[in-house]
């Protein structure tokens, strides 16, 4: 599982919280219904663990007598998770002494492609890669590869070229727990959209199969599903989606900017219509903090943790240790009774909105 199950108590004080809003009166059924766990998946011989790649004392002495420089290539800047990813990356490598060059390349493929170029004849010892498009990062890959500059990758593989390693959050667990979580809430009936993203990265395929398969297993209906690549687009989906279903039960959105629209559209509407999502960035803590009667849960990717794990695996690499063909990340689900401590681990060391 991605994240350690909430226990009966802990269930139905969240129950209890919601109860009058969500108009519901059988407790005890409700919670068996969130109580039932996430499908288990196989242990995969071919992923490490941010644990592992943890590096020794002895292990960043070597590090730093080596005065490394990698680079960074997201592919845009524009939400919390891509901006702590960067804070991960920047805190490791100061600690181990590395120089970190950071590129964004706004959802631009060729931008992308011609950062990495800048970052290979800069004659970096590892880049970390959070790809515009899996599709489209083939040709940066291949040209790492002639350099002999090992790459991780985050979100999809490319189409050819070797990477040292993919990384990913628990993608797909993240996004049934936390879409289990609404249907649940709102009884598994009724009608609800989802607000999903259209990139084609693996990561973001296994977020909408894990949204998928939560609502298959309930009697609720799927009447929209829309790709949106901004926070406006996502408003104006769920104003459409609410509009064209006044009774629409509940919203999922598989990521930030996704849910901050869905939220906008539903606190003007007025309407009785539930929302969760996957990423847990700071408006949807304060949101939670706040109360709010619409959104119930979030899963949180660690950002922090997968900048840093970044730095390690390239450095583990570069020691010569192994570092698998996957790097697995797990996420952790948010709701209103557990926010506050969620927030110190998806966000160590900062000063939560809601102040300290």
């Amino acid at each position: 599982m991605s994240s350690k199950k909430l226990s009966r108590r802990d269930m139905l004080k969240i129950m209890s919280a919601f109860a009058a809003s969500l108009g519901l009166t059988p407790i005890m059924k409700l919670y068996a219904q969130s109580a039932e766990a996430t499908p288990e998946t196989t242990p995969d011989p071919d992923v490490s663990t941010a644990e592992e790649l943890e590096l020794t004392e002895e292990e960043i002495e070597k590090i730093k007598a080596l005065a490394l420089t990698f680079g960074f290539a997201m592919n845009h800047r524009t939400d919390d998770f891509i901006n702590t990813v960067i804070v991960g990356g920047e805190a490791a490598a100061k600690e181990y002494g590395i120089t970190l060059l950071v590129n964004e390349a706004n959802f631009d493929a060729a931008v992308q492609l011609a950062q990495v170029e800048n970052l290979i004849q800069q004659n970096v010892d590892g880049i970390f890669m959070i790809a515009v498009d899996g599709d489209s990062i083939s040709q940066a890959i291949l040209k790492a590869n002639e350099a002999n500059i090992p790459v991780i990758v985050v979100g999809g593989p490319p189409a050819r070229g070797q990477i040292l390693s993919l990384m990913n959050s628990t993608s797909y667990e993240g996004c049934y727990e936390s879409c289990k979580f609404l249907v649940d809430a709102v009884g598994g009936e009724g009608k609800i959209g989802v607000i999903h993203i259209p990139l084609a990265l693996e990561t973001i395929v296994e977020r909408e199969r894990g949204t998928r398969d939560a609502i298959a297993e309930s009697n609720m209906r799927l009447v929209a599903f829309e790709s949106v690549l901004s926070q406006d687009d996502a408003l104006a989906a769920a104003e459409n989606m609410i509009q064209a279903n006044p009774d629409l039960k509940a919203i999922f959105a598989t990521w930030s900017l996704a849910i901050n629209g869905a939220l906008a559209a539903i606190e003007a509407s007025g309407l009785d219509i539930k929302l969760s999502g996957y990423d847990a960035e700071v408006a949807g803590f304060q949101a939670l903090h706040e109360g709010s009667p619409i959104l119930l849960s979030l899963a949180g990717q660690q950002a922090a943790l997968q900048g840093r794990t970044g730095i390690n695996g390239l450095c583990k690499a570069i020691l010569g240790q192994e570092v698998k063909s996957k790097i697995s990340v797990p996420t952790l689900l948010v709701t209103a009774e557990n926010y506050k401590e969620r927030w110190e681990e998806l966000y160590p060391g900062v000063t939560p909105p809601w102040g300290a």
